[in-house]
C-alpha cells in the first residue's frame, strides 16, 4: 500500500464537515449562524446534517478508494430513472438479432466492420470482435462470461459500499444524539438551551435512520438490479453469438433467444410479429410525409 494524498485530503474534508457539527452541537462555533437563511423547518438542522453525512462518507473514503466513492455519487443520479432494459427492448434485440445472423454469414468481415463502426454498444463491439479472431464456441463462451463476471463484481462493489454508508448512517445519528445529549445535560441550569440540545439528538437519529433506508439501501438494491437486467441482455447476446459460430439455424436461434422473454412470446409468436410490423409501419409512414411537405410548395408554384 503507498500513501493517497486525494484519499488524505478528501477524508480531511469529510472528517472536518463532521468536526464543524460537533463544534456547533457544543457551542464553539456556530456554523449554523452562518445558514441562517437554510434553515426553512424546524425539522431542518444543520449540525445534525454535517454529522451524519460528514461521517458517512468519511467512513466510505477510508474504505473505499475515491474513484469508487465518486462513482457511488454518481449512482445518486439513477434514483428516479429505470433500465431502459425491459420485456419490449429484449424483443427488438431478438429482432436485431436475428438481422444480424443473416449478414454475418453473408459478408462475415463486412459486418463485423459495420458493427464496429455503427454499434453504441460496447459488450456488442466486444463480441464480434472476439468472433472475428477465429474462438472456438467454448473459448468464446469462458472470455466472455469473464468479461460479463467483471460487470456484476463492479457492480456489487458499488453495491457494498452504498450498503456500507447505509449501515453507518444509524451509527452517526447516535453520535450526534450523544453529543445532543451531553450538550443539553450539560445546560440543566440554563432551561432555554435544553430544547435544542434534546431536538439536535433526536434529529441526528432521524436523519440517520431516514438516510440508511431511504437512500443507501435503496439505491443498493437498485445497482445490483439493474447489474442483473444488464447481465440477462449480455448473456443474450453472448448466446446469440455462440450459435452463430455453431453454425445453428436462423430459425432455432430466435426460438433460443425467444425463451429468455415473456412466455407470451413463445405461445403466441404472432405478437412478436405484430410488434415488429408496427414498428416496421411507424419507420416507413416518417419518408412519405416528408415526401409530401416537399411536393406542396411544387404545386403552389404550378399555380
Amino acid at each position: 500500500m503507498k500513501f493517497s494524498l486525494i484519499s488524505f485530503l478528501l477524508i480531511l474534508f469529510t472528517g472536518s464537515l463532521l468536526a464543524l457539527g460537533v463544534l456547533d452541537v457544543i457551542g464553539t462555533f456556530k456554523v449554523s449562524h452562518y445558514l441562517d437563511f437554510l434553515v426553512f423547518s424546524k425539522f431542518f438542522d444543520i449540525p445534525a446534517i454535517l454529522i451524519i453525512f460528514g461521517g458517512v462518507f468519511t467512513n466510505a473514503l477510508i474504505i473505499s478508494t475515491p474513484a469508487d466513492v465518486k462513482e457511488v455519487i454518481l449512482m445518486f443520479r439513477k434514483i428516479f430513472s429505470q433500465s431502459k432494459i425491459n420485456e419490449h427492448s429484449l424483443l427488438k434485440d431478438v429482432n436485431q438479432m436475428t438481422i444480424w445472423v443473416e449478414e454475418y454469414r453473408r459478408n462475415r468481415v463486412d459486418f463485423i466492420n459495420k458493427i464496429q463502426q455503427e454499434s453504441k454498444d460496447d459488450f456488442v463491439k466486444y463480441i464480434f470482435t472476439l468472433m472475428s479472431t477465429n474462438y472456438s464456441v467454448n473459448d468464446l463462451r469462458e472470455i466472455a462470461e469473464t468479461q460479463i463476471h467483471y460487470r456484476i463484481v463492479e457492480a456489487k462493489k458499488l453495491s457494498d459500499i452504498l450498503k456500507n454508508m447505509g449501515n453507518s448512517g444509524p451509527a452517526f445519528g447516535m453520535f450526534g444524539t450523544l453529543f445532543g445529549l451531553v450538550f443539553m445535560l450539560s445546560s440543566l441550569d440554563n432551561p432555554s438551551a435544553v430544547g435544542p440540545g434534546l431536538a439536535l439528538g433526536l434529529l441526528a437519529t432521524l436523519y440517520g435512520v431516514a438516510s440508511t433506508h431511504l437512500l443507501f439501501y435503496p439505491l443498493s438494491k437498485k445497482v445490483l438490479a439493474l447489474a442483473e437486467v444488464q447481465q440477462k441482455r449480455d448473456e443474450m447476446i453472448l448466446e446469440c453469438a455462440m450459435m452463430i459460430v455453431g453454425e445453428k439455424s436462423s430459425l432455432f436461434i430466435k426460438d433460443k433467444l425467444l425463451s429468455h422473454l415473456n412466455l407470451k412470446y413463445v405461445t403466441h409468436p404472432a405478437i412478436f410479429d405484430e410488434e415488429i410490423s408496427e414498428e416496421v409501419t411507424i419507420e416507413s409512414e416518417e419518408p412519405e410525409e416528408q415526401i409530401d411537405s416537399t411536393e406542396q410548395p411544387k404545386d403552389e408554384e404550378v399555380e
